[in-house]
């Protein structure tokens, strides 16, 4: 990560931070990946190293037995070079294996699955600085100078350390034969491989958590940053406007379409119109197909009148059902008993019996 200076005080918005990763800006320590996959390998050599050495002796002891007396050939060479390479693959194999798995997966929990080729463009500007010294000496730099400085001297620190602790026991006194001085080594340069590895941990989640900070720093976005992100989200908030007046203008237009399917039109009286249907044992309740204010009102009326549906003025009723519901919605059950009397009205009128609406 470049050391740019940044002035942006506000956090990064979620498309900031989308943006930061298709470029290639995540936080990513190679070295604690490489870490953690050093003390995967130590502590698994630690747990089954003898057995996996006894394995590779007993493996050469039978190779041994075999050997031809006589003089080989080129077929004896490749039979040993074939048979070695698969003992030493079945030994290691699941050795190498268990710790590339752990490498790609620390890998991948760090930032996920990026893919991104913006990171391998030429950039003159880096290739060629203006102030050649501005890589050199930064933040960034001198943050992991520090850092490896302090790896070194504290590796170098416990080694020396731990080998001074048991200084009484490396006496050749103590070890009755070759086999013992051999086992004892492995098993302490791993105890000092494990602890070396447990220090490396540590330093490279230093490293990882310093390299989050200064990322989420540069990330860092200014007010105006973030208006000019808004208003290109949300668009010209004049235009904006418009597109929804045209938007609802449209559907009440499209609602219009279906006053013909109503069975009632209550108005307010000419401010307001709602077109209802109900088709008894087909709804559950009555249903608002069309409704509109003004001018789309009149227009509803009009329609009516020539598809000759009744029309007819309750003012209170038809303020709430306009306030309340929506075209293509069902009435509430508070308004059904009203609603229930005028089509029974209706109903009465069509069958040729006079009703005073």
């Amino acid at each position: 990560m470049s050391d740019v200076e940044h002035n942006g005080t506000e956090a990064p918005t979620p498309r900031r931070r989308e943006q930061a990763r298709e470029e290639g800006q995540v936080v990513l320590s190679t070295d604690l990946t490489a870490a953690v996959a050093l003390l995967t390998g130590s502590a698994i050599l630690l747990w089954t190293g003898s057995a996996l050495a006894a394995r590779l002796i007993n493996g050469f002891r039978e190779w041994l037995t075999d050997v031809p007396s006589t003089e080989w050939n080129a077929w004896n060479v490749t039979l040993s070079a074939r048979w070695m390479s698969a003992e030493l693959v079945g030994i290691c194999g699941v050795f190498v294996l268990a710790i590339l798995t752990v490498g790609v997966a620390f890998g991948f929990a760090q930032v996920g699955f990026v893919m991104s080729f913006k990171s391998l463009e030429i950039k003159w500007d880096r290739l060629i600085p203006e102030n050649p010294f501005s890589k050199l000496i930064s933040i960034d730099s001198g943050i992991k100078g520090v850092l490896n400085a302090m790896k070194v001297t504290l590796l170098l620190g416990i080694s020396m350390l731990m080998l001074w602790m048991r200084r009484g026991e490396l006496s050749i006194r103590n070890f009755g034969s070759i086999d013992a001085v051999a086992a004892y080594a492995w098993r302490l340069g791993l105890i000092i491989c494990l602890a070396m590895s447990g220090v490396s941990v540590a330093l490279a989640l230093t490293d990882y958590l310093i390299k989050w900070f200064r990322q989420e720093q540069k990330l860092k976005m200014t007010r105006e940053e973030i208006k000019q992100e808004q208003k290109d989200d949300s668009g010209d908030p004049h235009v904006k406007a418009a597109v929804r007046r045209k938007q609802r203008e449209a559907r009440k237009q499209q609602s219009v379409k279906d006053v013909p399917k109503a069975d009632l039109i209550l108005t307010n009286p000419t401010h307001l119109a709602i077109a209802i249907q109900y088709q008894p044992g087909k709804m559950r309740a009555p249903r608002i197909v069309a409704k509109g204010a003004g001018v789309f009102a009149q227009n509803i009326i009009r329609i009516a009148k020539e598809n000759k549906i009744p029309v007819m003025e309750r003012k209170p009723l038809a303020r709430a059902l306009y306030k309340i519901v929506d075209v293509g919605q069902e009435i509430p059950f508070e308004f059904f008993r009203a609603i229930a009397e005028i089509l029974a009205q209706i109903y009465k009128a069509k069958n040729g019996v006079k009703t005073r609406v």
